[in-house]
């Protein structure tokens, strides 16, 4: 019996999605909300997939500037279409 439920325990563990964890916020332009991931504070330089809950679209984006401010952090990137976004999010 003892083997059946660790065997159960386990099954539940694979079947079970993973939660990735993501950054919320808004579009400055648009005030579209957004969420970006990895969930942590992105370098000039790195790629974030951002993601537009209004359209349910998400891209890849390079971040040009990160910008703390006293309750938000501006995330400024650049899409793969070479428009630029002003992300505000939740302050880190």
């Amino acid at each position: 019996m003892k083997h059946l439920l660790l065997g159960a325990a386990i099954a539940g563990c694979l079947v079970m999605p993973l939660t990735v964890l993501a950054w919320d916020g808004f579009d400055a332009a648009t005030t579209d909300l957004v969420e970006i991931t990895p969930d942590r504070l992105p370098s000039q330089g790195d790629t974030v997939d951002v993601r537009n809950y209004d359209t349910d679209a998400s891209q890849t984006c390079l971040v040009e500037s990160v910008t703390r401010n006293a309750r938000t952090v501006e995330v400024v990137v650049r899409t793969p279409k070479g428009l630029k976004r002003t992300l505000v999010m939740e302050g880190r």
